[in-house]
């Protein structure tokens, strides 16, 4: 292979070298483009548990309580009993697990909604220690309690007052800001976890609706191996029963709807058509290259220039235009990408998740997770770009090899 004859060709055929270039980049951006947004929007569906520093969140729906007087569950979240927790934690693929307890509490002045945290558990609500605004977190063994910022200037709440939730008094030592929190179970009071068994467990109402022992819990947060997800689904399902909540970030992206127009097909599709494209378009660069220089290769063959001299020739070309290709398509989706980032998406938060009694304000709203699209271009999906770009490059040049190995430079000279 000739060096210098290579870098002359690319320099002197400028314009057919650019246009095969820019032609080929665009598909190649075209496909990391499409990637990047679709790993992005899978990202963004991961937010909402990622936040609580979980992959999973099981729930258990049941019937509305009769009287809502006193401690009741949620109908969206009822017993999950801890021998159930316990066969969810030895999963295959279960890395940690935190529990949580979400009441309604409805007394004579006030109601409440009441969230039972696991205060030491990285795997949960306890990650709301960093939501704190002003005073601190509670501590394990004693009757106090965070109030959502929001709800104590409401009501006048501060700190150091004491409430009364059910007969029972906590004080109250900080604030939590619930609109920087994740958007899952969220709260007006947050307690202890064996606070809130404990009013559980002397209320009638929860009893009569969802029997509750001692250990039981109405929610669960799973960390789990990403690729287990989809198997763990099922396993907890058979454990709890077909009607068990099951929160995934797949079941988020689906209810992104329309939103999540870059589903897995339409990306693989997308793809292979942008990839489809690439290749004729470097095919048909590269055999009118051919056809122009039908003379010169007639002439090099004619000097002592073997067939596999002049394939190898053109195959170097063709590489080399498509590397370069491959690199500024991943230019342009770098730039794209970025430009993209500054979108926002709204995920959708079931009401489920976080329950709210519809008769308060506000209880029947949508609540949303707003957040910025993570779009950027993965190291390994930009590897690929230009992995694939060379590959064009090599298969596009290999293909037109026979037909450059037939040209005769008698023939061709002839008619010169």
């Amino acid at each position: 292979m000739n060096w210098h004859y290579l870098i002359n060709e690319l320099y002197y055929q400028r314009r057919r070298t650019v246009i095969s270039i820019i032609g080929l980049s665009i598909g190649i951006a075209i496909l990391v483009i499409l990637n990047s947004l679709s790993f992005a929007y899978r990202e963004a569906a991961r937010q909402p548990l990622k936040e609580i520093g979980a992959d999973i969140t099981v729930q258990r729906p049941g019937d509305v309580p009769e009287d809502l007087k006193g401690v009741v569950f949620p109908c969206s979240a009822v017993t999950i009993r801890d021998d159930e927790a316990r066969k969810i934690g030895s999963l295959p693929g279960v890395r940690g697990i935190g529990k949580g307890l979400l009441l309604w509490v409805f007394d004579p002045e006030r109601a409440w909604i009441v969230l039972g945290v696991e205060e030491k558990n990285s795997i949960g609500p306890a990650v709301l220690r960093s939501s704190v605004t002003e005073g601190r977190f509670f501590e394990g063994g004693r009757r106090e309690a965070l109030v959502e910022s929001a709800y104590a200037r409401q009501f006048g709440i501060k700190i150091g007052d004491s409430i009364s939730i059910a007969g029972r008094q906590f004080s109250v030592v900080g604030y939590i800001d619930a609109s920087r929190a994740a958007k899952i179970a969220i709260a007006n009071v947050y307690i202890s976890l064996t606070e809130a068994q404990g009013l559980a467990l002397s209320s009638r109402n929860v009893q009569s609706v969802a029997p509750f022992a001692q250990g039981d819990v109405n929610l669960l947060f799973i960390k789990a191996d990403q690729e287990r997800i989809a198997e763990m689904e099922l396993s907890i399902k058979d454990i709890m029963g077909k009607k068990t909540s099951v929160a995934t970030p797949e079941s988020f992206l689906r209810l992104l709807g329309s939103l999540f127009a870059l589903s897995d097909k339409f990306t693989m599709a997308a793809s292979l058509i942008a990839i489809l494209i690439a290749v004729m378009i470097a095919f048909k660069t590269m055999a009118g290259n051919i056809a122009e220089r039908a003379r010169e290769i007639g002439v090099l063959k004619a000097v002592g220039w073997t067939n596999r001299n002049v394939v190898t020739q053109l195959f170097a070309e063709s590489v080399i235009q498509c590397f370069i290709a491959g690199l500024l398509g991943l230019f342009f989706a770098v730039i794209v990408s970025y430009g993209l980032s500054f979108m926002t998406v709204s995920i959708p938060i079931p009401w489920e998740m976080s329950p709210n009694p519809h008769f308060l304000p506000g209880g029947g709203d949508q609540v949303f997770k707003v957040l910025r699209l993570p779009v950027y271009v993965p190291l390994k999906l930009a590897f690929f770009g230009v992995f694939l770009s060379i590959i064009i490059g090599g298969f596009t040049g290999a293909l037109l090899g026979r037909h450059i190995s037939k040209i005769k430079p008698s023939e061709v000279l002839r008619h010169e």
